[in-house]
């Protein structure tokens, strides 16, 4: 009878874990955030050229701020951009500064962002661009449209809880190059229809939203496609590749940070939060009973040798969020067809960050191979 007592009590301390972890994947990744990230540094100084931030508040803020690169400094009647970190404390860090947007001020509380630009295409570049609508199966979806020359279109998918802006890195690139770019939203995103339980699939679902903006521009003449796609774009993109006809049109593929294998990322997140492989398991099966969402059906390295576009991958070897070993096996199992820049110390979707001129270069020599 006692050990009878001892396993009812393990199963229920188990079914209880696997609740709860599953309740944490459900509001940590399945439901769409859109609260903006704090304001979460203060300015100390202002002068030409430079700024000076500390954390605001005592708030724990990510290490983007103490670390080197190109990013978007955010507040609320502004924006500009940050750059090399000039000296640097325990305390505070001081950065070189462009105003963009609007004046900043000592003691203005601000956000870094990693977008780097703001608005649009027209306020980030002065590049001229139309809103225009595609139909999707859930309803209308909208896109940025940037004409160009010639029958090959890029369209352009952000990562989970982003949107469109973080295209606007890479856009000049493209564009420079005179391709047509659709930069695209799709289920779940701010104005844009729900999916049917609210929640994002990891490209399970959402290559669907990918395909019916392949369709819009092949029926305004594209004929050819290349495919950019981040974090969790780059698995719509990827899982657009097995599942639609329209694959056969892709020349090329940019993949920054791709979300390729999902059961890895709640793996290592697990992991690096002390919960036990049973209890991951057990909470995965049960947001499997709960939600019907199944993370095994998001390995998309599994079907790796069906791929034949020439990709460029990015991933930064600092990734908090989506582990670089996934980008890694992909390499590794196609090194045929991918070329792969692994950034020393760049996080999570910052590899351009890290280094715009040398990301630029390496977007513009690897479709300086396509033939059209």
């Amino acid at each position: 009878m006692a050990a009878l007592v001892v396993v009812l009590l393990a199963l229920a301390g188990l079914a209880g874990g696997g609740w709860y972890y599953s309740e944490r994947l459900r509001s940590g990744a399945l439901e769409p955030d859109r609260e903006k990230d704090e304001l979460d540094l203060q300015v100390v100084a202002v002068e030409d050229g430079s700024v000076t931030l500390r954390a605001a508040r005592g708030l724990v803020t990510s290490g983007d701020w103490k670390s080197d690169g190109t990013f978007g400094l955010e507040w609320e009647q502004g924006y500009g951009q940050v750059g090399a970190v000039l000296e640097m404390d325990n305390e505070q860090v001081a950065r070189s500064f462009v105003p963009l947007r609007g004046t900043l001020k000592v003691g203005d509380l601000v956000r870094l962002d990693s977008f780097a630009f703001p608005g649009d295409p027209r306020q980030a570049h002065g590049m001229p661009f139309r809103e225009v609508t595609f139909a999707s199966e859930l309803g209308e979806l909208s896109a940025w449209f940037v004409e160009g020359e010639g029958d090959v279109w890029v369209i352009l998918v952000h990562g989970r809880g982003a949107d469109r802006r973080e295209a606007l890195r890479i856009l000049p690139a493209l564009v420079e190059r005179g391709f047509p770019a659709l930069v695209i939203t799709y289920r779940n995103d701010v104005g844009a229809p729900r999916s049917p339980d609210g929640f994002y699939h990891f490209g399970h679902t959402e290559w669907k939203d990918l395909e019916a903006a392949a369709n819009f521009a092949v029926r305004q003449g594209a004929e050819w496609l290349v495919l950019v796609g981040y974090s969790m774009g780059g698995a719509i993109v990827t899982n657009f590749l097995y599942q639609s006809p329209l694959a056969d049109r892709v020349e090329a593929v940019v993949l920054d940070a791709p979300m390729l294998d999902f059961n890895a990322v709640l793996n290592r997140e697990a992991q690096e939060m002390g919960v036990p492989g049973i209890l991951t398991e057990a909470g995965k099966a049960t947001a499997r009973f709960r939600f019907g969402f199944d993370p095994g059906e998001l390995n998309y390295l599994k079907r790796a040798d069906e791929l034949d576009a020439p990709i460029l991958l990015f991933h930064g070897d600092a990734d908090p969020t989506v582990p670089v070993g996934t980008s890694d096996a992909l390499a590794e199992a196609r090194p045929d067809i991918v070329t792969y820049v692994r950034v020393p110390g760049a996080g999570h979707v910052r590899s351009w960050n890290a280094g715009p001129a040398a990301y630029e270069e390496a977007v513009r020599k690897f479709l300086g191979r396509l033939d059209r």
